[in-house]
């Protein structure tokens, strides 16, 4: 299965959310499952795809 073509700059978008305190899909916890959550992509697209997003 390929990654959506907007997969990163959704992961981005998550992470502003998360670090500005406006999260919308998650509890806002500077976590993998939550930032996940809150991309909208499955937890492997970080821990596998996008292991420079994750660190």
């Amino acid at each position: 299965m390929s990654p959506a073509p907007d997969e990163r700059d959704r992961i981005r978008a998550a992470m502003e959310r998360i670090l500005g305190g406006t999260p919308e899909h998650s509890n806002g916890a500077l976590t993998i499952v939550a930032l996940a959550l809150e991309a909208g992509v499955p937890r492997n697209a970080l821990t596998q795809r996008h292991t420079d997003l994750k660190n």
